[in-house]
């Protein structure tokens, strides 16, 4: 069978994948360039992820390299490791043209079912997919639900290209995603994470949760923000939550966690809007609450739970370029320095999502907390220029739980007046005030001054 093709050539391709290809051709085999990186060469941008199609079995390619990866091997898919990257090596059968043509019509897309022969270099596109790039269009191979019935994480991915690419979807292909939209349920946690993370960090995010929401696909994957997408942020603004989850993402730099921060910030927000013209007091931290828990089924990290749960819930309010200094240096030892330009920009994107352009004080906060890293004097109880011996000694205590209460009292203190961080100032507030000649037997009480007070638990207040 005669293959229409164009002459494309190799260049294009680095020197390990070529090395690669030239061992599977060597070794008897036929081996084409296929899927994201041709794609990507042909639209003029730099190809990322290197996928080759084989008429080699996943054992021969096993066989052929020292460090191979059976990723997927009961789809015939394997990862070669080079130092440079992986490769994925797909097979498929049968031998020759024939097998390169099966191979191309069961891939989801036209943009992605084309070929590029080794060492020819002759690209072969028996779907238009050339046509397509051109159009900036997306479009399902062959019959587009049969695609998506194959595998319906092909919904999303179809709304991750649009995001990435800025391109349109077929008609025909939209409608095939409604109608397969609800198996979505089907796919698993890690495989609906990976196409998220690529969506929040597209250059059009917005367009393609749009893409995502009107294919009926949204309310299987993020429910919880899809009932919100009629609740007001406040009365009268008339931004959904939604709406405003979705500039916030945009306006964001792209940082995951930054914008997984953005994306589910107000969730916990009541389906029926903001009480008396108010948010609840605790819908931050409900927020941050429902946003690991979604993560939890993504299987995402614990420490991106954690990191993306903090900003939630720990975010600044309206009125943060107006705290003391004092509230500042509270305010970073409590979420420590990681994540403090993340902070801003969330700040500053929320802002922006509501239409704000003048984020001047975003920049005053800015220049204060900078400001306040450089003369902070502890960023724990641990850092106390005065130790738990030292207290035991100065008040005759053995250890146990009033030693760490006077010692965050001492943190406290020293975050108001960073100058009393001296073993010698401290110890003389020791001794004055939790000492016997304190009048207080057994340190000073709730009830004696906000000042000297000690904490209930050794968490700070």
């Amino acid at each position: 069978m005669s293959i229409p093709s164009v002459q494309t050539g190799l260049s294009f391709v680095p020197p390990d994948v070529l090395r690669a290809m030239e061992t599977i051709h060597g070794a008897g085999f036929g081996v084409w360039i296929v899927g994201g990186a041709l794609r990507d060469h042909l639209l003029g941008g730099e190809p990322k992820d290197w996928d080759l199609a084989t008429d080699a079995a996943p054992e021969d390619v096993m066989r052929l390299f020292p460090r191979v990866i059976p990723v997927g091997i009961r789809h015939g898919t394997v990862q070669v490791h080079t130092r440079k990257r992986d490769i994925e090596v797909t097979s498929y059968k049968p031998t020759g043209e024939d097998g390169i043509l099966k191979d191309l019509s069961r891939r989801d897309f036209t943009i992605n079912a084309m070929a590029l022969s080794y060492p020819g270099g002759l690209l072969i596109d028996p779907h238009g997919g050339r046509q397509d790039l051109r159009k900036g269009l997306i479009r399902g191979v062959g019959a587009p639900r049969e695609r998506f019935s194959e595998d319906v994480l092909r919904i999303v991915r179809a709304s991750r290209l649009a995001g990435t690419l800025g391109f349109d979807v077929d008609r025909n292909t939209f409608e095939a995603m409604r109608e397969e939209a609800e198996n979505l349920g089907q796919v698993s946690g890690e495989r609906i994470r990976d196409e998220f993370r690529k969506i929040l960090l597209s250059r059009y995010p917005i367009e393609a949760f749009d893409l995502l929401r009107k294919g009926w696909a949204l309310g299987k994957l993020l429910p919880e923000l899809v009932v919100r997408d009629h609740v007001d942020t406040l009365p009268g603004s008339k931004m959904s939550i939604l709406r405003h989850a979705l500039l916030c993402v945009r306006h964001c730099p792209a940082r995951l966690r930054l914008r997984l921060a953005a994306l589910f910030q107000n969730v916990a927000v009541p389906a029926t809007g903001a009480r008396n013209g108010k948010l609840p007091l605790e819908y931050a931290k409900q927020s941050a609450m429902a946003a690991s828990g979604r993560l939890r089924l993504w299987h995402m990290s614990n420490r991106q739970i954690d990191e993306v749960a903090v900003l939630i819930e720990k975010r600044f309010p309206p009125d943060a370029e107006s705290w003391s200094d004092a509230r500042i240096r509270r305010f970073i030892t409590d979420v420590g320095t990681d994540l403090l330009d993340d902070f801003t920009a969330l700040a500053e994107a929320e802002r922006r999502a509501r239409g704000i352009t003048d984020v001047e004080g975003i920049e005053i906060l800015r220049r204060k907390i900078r400001e306040q890293l450089g003369v902070i004097p502890a960023m724990r109880v641990r850092d106390l220029a005065l130790k738990g011996s030292d207290v035991m000694e100065a008040l005759g205590l053995g250890e146990g739980p009033e030693v760490g209460r006077v010692l965050h009292s001492l943190f406290e203190r020293v975050l108001r007046d960073p100058a009393l961080n001296t073993r010698e100032r401290l110890l003389e507030i020791v001794t004055a005030e939790y000492g016997p000649q304190s009048g207080l037997p057994h340190g000073p009480s709730e009830a004696a001054n906000g000042e000297r007070s000690l904490p209930r638990s050794g968490r700070r207040r």
